[in-house]
């Protein structure tokens, strides 16, 4: 046998010995193969509710009312009958001066007012009889109105020895201590601040821009141009759940600030759980126009792209597709949806992440909860 016709046979060994491993290989890939794992979505259907439309702002919370309690008359201070930052009362008794000389003092007016009246009376009879002059009786009327109003003088500085509430109020704290000589001051030295926090202000201001769009857009027609003391406002804490604190808009300022270009507001809230404190920074959600029916779906769905916002919708056949959205406003956790979907379709709400364009699903249907009620 010659070498050629050797070399040929184990050519075609080798040929048969491929083609028989590709075999044995693809075989093994067939067996490997897994089948297509369809993913599972959380799918709901838009909630539909009727909410109004509203502008949030930056605000911050001032008294109602705050005024500085000073002593109007010198002495030491003898008392001081608060906590300092406490709540009081109206008429509660705060701070006592020494009231000793002030006492004495109207002890010593009135005595001379008690004289005064008894000469007058006597005067008055003495001339009836005319047993003395008209000069005489003017004389003892004369000393008679002094008297008493030297009387009345001391009674009203022996009542500004005791400094009460003006109103039920929160204290600041006590700026002179037990013991200190209040000196005379026409201004009255200071002893401390109460402010009336129930109500209370909200301070906020809306810039040049957004006024002349809100007035267009809300105020455009004669019925509705005077909004204070009508428009309803929420406010929010920085660690508030929601808007939970609730009012009324009871001023706007008659002209625009021209420095910051902004007019600004104010609201009235009613604070019964004394939980808004002056001072605090608040968040103010102002509610206007007319409810209307919103159609809203968790802001998470929402995804986005060069084309804008879009979300999945699953059909009939459990197939989603990508679908085109228009954003209206956001509440809490969920968004309107102004154009792109039906109230009637499946919203893919949850597993997103993992599909694409026609694949099918494996769908878990829930309800959107709905919103508190404005």
């Amino acid at each position: 046998m010659s070498i050629f016709l050797q070399t040929s046979r184990l050519r075609k060994l080798f040929v048969a010995l491929g083609l028989g491993l590709l075999m044995v290989l693809a075989g093994c890939d067939k067996k490997t193969e897994k089948p297509a794992v369809i993913p599972s979505v959380t799918v709901a259907k838009p909630l539909s509710q009727e909410l109004r439309a509203y502008e949030l702002f930056d605000g911050n919370v001032q008294a109602y009312l705050s005024v500085d309690l000073n002593a109007r008359v010198p002495g030491y201070l003898t008392q001081i009958k608060f906590q300092d930052g406490g709540y009081v009362k109206k008429d509660q008794l705060l701070f006592v001066i020494e009231q000793d000389q002030y006492q004495q003092q109207v002890n010593l007016t009135q005595a001379v007012y008690n004289q005064a009246k008894i000469e007058l009376d006597r005067q008055k009879n003495l001339l009836k009889e005319n047993a003395t002059s008209q000069a005489a009786v003017d004389n003892a009327t004369s000393s008679y109105l002094q008297a008493e109003a030297n009387f009345k003088l001391a009674k009203i500085n022996l009542g500004y020895t005791e400094i009460r509430a003006p109103f039920d109020g929160l204290m600041g704290r006590h700026l002179i201590d037990v013991g200190n000589y209040l000196g005379s001051n026409p201004n009255g030295v200071k002893l401390a601040t109460i402010q009336k926090i129930m109500p209370v202000y909200v301070y906020f201001s809306i810039n040049e821009r957004d006024l002349l769009k809100f007035r267009k857009e809300n105020l455009s027609d004669n019925k509705s141009k005077d909004m204070v003391n009508t428009l309803p406002v929420a406010v929010a804490l920085q660690e508030d759940v929601g808007f939970p604190h609730t009012g009324v808009l009871d001023f706007a300022a008659n002209e625009l600030n021209t420095n910051t270009g902004s007019l600004q507001l104010r609201a009235e809230l009613k604070n019964s759980e004394l939980t808004l404190l002056p001072g605090l920074y608040a968040k103010v959600m102002v509610q206007y126009g007319k409810p209307h029916q919103a159609m809203l779906i968790p802001t998470a769905t929402l995804q986005t792209d060069q084309q804008g916002y879009y979300v999945y919708v699953m059909d009939e056949n459990k197939k989603v597709s990508r679908q085109n959205v228009t954003l209206g406003q956001k509440y809490g956790k969920l968004t309107e949806i102004l154009t792109g979907l039906q109230t009637n379709q499946d919203v893919v709400i949850n597993g997103f992440v993992s599909i694409s364009q026609g694949q099918t699903v494996n769908p878990t249907t829930i309800t959107i909860e709905p919103l508190p009620k404005q």
